[in-house]
């Protein structure tokens, strides 16, 4: 027996350690950095089927506010999907990816920054313990900080990082919607505290921010340490994401998220010196590093938090496997739509769709709660009428027995002098006495109306307030119906817009692919009159790797066209091209080259594959480029 105890001891550390890994890919990973000091990085999962080689989901960006923000926050919509799949709290596999629980200190930077000047004999800087966010880097500094982190946790590390197959994780800076979602409390908040400007919220889910973020009246206007106990995190665990200080994302800035014009890095979140009212996670300004004179700027106020991510041709998957998940992933609701000028498939356009889906409703809403407040005033109305005829009639009943009253008295007066005085007068006072009791009664009925009245006074007074609220709402729902009208014409407006840019796009991948592919043709033209000359490969050698190279580019161009740009728009760019091409008096066959594009864009489309060696091949005698 004591010679199967070895055997069943490695079995069970194998059991172990792949149970302990699962866990691992799962909760908090916490790896240790030089110098004793660590980093902590968040599960964040997505409610994606783990089991799906490719899945994503819609997410929406920047404000919910319509037009009362700027530019830079208008709201949008894309995808996200996960690095890595762990399993959740029901014990299922789900897509997740792994952001930094709290900013970059000064003192993680520190530790692995001097790390990365010993093993590679540069200057070390001295040592910094301070826990305070790590600010005023330049995105080159950054990356230098990323680089050695990298190659610090491969080195020392590597068991601890996670995999999704064969991918072992790296850390980079989270893009610009891994952050979003992330702020805004991803699949932790309801969906109608996932559009707030924030999402912290007290039992009753109104908004709060005490206690929650660093802003200028929390902090006393200065700079707070990373993930301070003062402090709660948000309903992911991760700190200080719209507060303390700003942070860097590996995201390209644009004035919206799709079809933009790009400039530099994007700044997510607020700083301690701003105002509570001003921090939102729909917060977003661009990375500006460099003078006019070319000196650097160094931003005190804006630091960053990493995040982990994998390569994703690396994961063990056959090309196989990944293009037929990939196949399902398109098929699926939830795959990404491909850019088009108008149409459900743009996701500009589902977008602007979005905030009209908002106004609509907020519209209908208004309309609805309208409709109530006149009925219950009509009826109130009606009910006071009703109550105010009945008094009128009352009162004139009363009048009318007054006055027999005063006749009955009249005319026991004149009897009194023709007859006995004591039966007149008891025959009076019987008939005094009935009719006071019959005043007496009226009188009551008629205090007992007057409170009805008065009652109903109230009634009509909480009818004209509420005839005020109704007024109120009509003029929300005349703003809604302006709103609406201007959504629709920034639709019209965006819609040309979007042509535009992809007629831009398009034209500048048409005109790049067809000079790559006359290149192309012009270094196959040298190799064979150079062939001609000699048998000698070394000759021709550089025009046949120039022809190569311009092949590659090519077909790398005509699959760029057929991803992201409208096929319908095609035609009208390649006359203008050819146009332009003749009156620059460039080659014919450059010009003759458009053609042949125009054929293999249609291929690709179709499902065929450009090959680089047929290309090479054939480009000479294909018909379009015949002489």
């Amino acid at each position: 027996m004591n010679k199967y105890i070895p055997v069943l001891t490695a079995v069970l550390v194998i059991i172990i350690s792949c149970f302990s890994s699962r866990l691992l890919a799962s909760g908090v990973i916490e790896f240790k950095l030089p110098d004793n000091s660590s980093i902590k990085f968040q599960p964040i999962y997505l409610g994606l089927d783990g089991n799906d080689i490719f899945s994503s989901k819609r997410v929406k960006l920047g404000s919910r506010e319509g037009n009362d923000v700027n530019y830079k926050e208008r709201l949008s919509t894309t995808n996200l999907g996960g690095s890595f799949v762990g399993v959740n709290k029901i014990g299922e596999k789900e897509w997740l990816y792994y952001l930094g629980q709290t900013e970059v200190s000064q003192q993680q930077w520190n530790a692995v920054m001097r790390w990365w000047q010993r093993e590679n004999k540069l200057t070390i800087e001295p040592v910094n313990t301070a826990i305070l966010p790590q600010t005023a880097k330049t995105p080159a500094e950054i990356f230098t900080f990323i680089e050695a982190l990298n190659v610090w946790m491969l080195k020392n590390a590597k068991e601890s990082l996670p995999k999704n197959g064969n991918a072992i994780a790296y850390v980079r800076l989270p893009t610009e919607v891994e952050w979003a979602f992330a702020a805004r409390g991803g699949n932790e908040v309801s969906p109608s505290v996932f559009d707030r400007p924030y999402p912290y919220v007290d039992e009753d889910e109104n908004m709060i921010l005490a206690g929650y973020e660093w802003h200028r009246s929390s902090s006393g206007n200065k700079v707070k340490e990373t993930g301070s106990e003062y402090i709660k995190p948000n309903p992911l665990g991760l700190y200080d994401m719209i507060g303390n200080v700003e942070e860097l994302t590996y995201g390209v800035f644009g004035h919206d998220f799709l079809f933009a014009r790009f400039g530099g890095l994007v700044i997510r979140g607020g700083n301690y010196s701003m105002d509570s009212k001003d921090l939102k996670v729909s917060r977003r300004t661009e990375y500006d590093g460099y003078t006019g004179n070319g000196d650097l700027i160094r931003l005190s106020k804006v630091g960053f938090r990493l995040a982990l991510g994998t390569l994703v041709s690396e994961t063990g998957h056959s090309n196989e496997e990944l293009d037929a998940g990939y196949d399902e992933y398109l098929s699926s609701d939830s795959g990404v739509s491909q850019p088009t000028t108008s149409g459900n498939t743009s996701l500009s356009q589902q977008a602007i769709d979005d905030q009209i889906t908002h106004y609509n409703n907020e519209r209908q809403r208004l309309v609805e709660e309208m409709t109530v407040l006149r009925q219950q005033n009509t009826q109130f109305e009606s009910e006071y009428m009703a109550l105010k005829g009945h008094l009128e009639q009352k009162k004139v009943d009363v009048d009318a027995l007054s006055r027999e009253l005063d006749a009955e008295r009249i005319k026991s007066q004149d009897m009194a002098k023709l007859a006995d005085t004591s039966s007149l007068e008891n025959k009076f006072d019987v008939l005094i006495n009935s009719k006071d009791s019959e005043i007496s009664r009226l009188h009551s009925e008629i205090n007992f109306l007057k409170q009805k009245v008065s009652q109903q006074t109230v009634v009509v007074s909480n009818a004209e307030s509420s005839k005020k609220q109704m007024l109120s709402l009509q003029q929300q729902v005349n703003d809604a119906e302006r709103r609406d009208s201007t959504a629709n014409f920034e639709i019209e407006k965006n819609k040309k817009r979007i042509v535009v840019a992809e007629k831009r796009l398009l034209e500048a991948l048409t005109r790049v692919a067809g000079y790559n592919l006359y290149s192309a043709w012009r270094n196959l033209e040298t190799i064979d009159k150079k062939r001609k000359v000699s048998n000698n490969p070394k000759i021709w050698r550089v025009n046949q790797l120039e022809a190569e190279n311009m092949l590659k580019e090519y077909r790398r161009y005509i699959i760029q066209i057929v991803d992201n740009t409208d096929r319908t728009l095609f035609p009208e760019v390649k006359i203008d091209l050819i146009r332009w091409l003749k009156e620059n008096k460039v080659s014919n066959q450059q010009i003759k080259g458009m053609d042949l594009l125009e054929r293999h864009l249609h291929e690709v489309r179709e499902g065929k594959y450009l090959q680089v060696d047929e290309l090479y091949k054939n480009l000479r005698y294909e018909p379009e480029m015949g002489m």
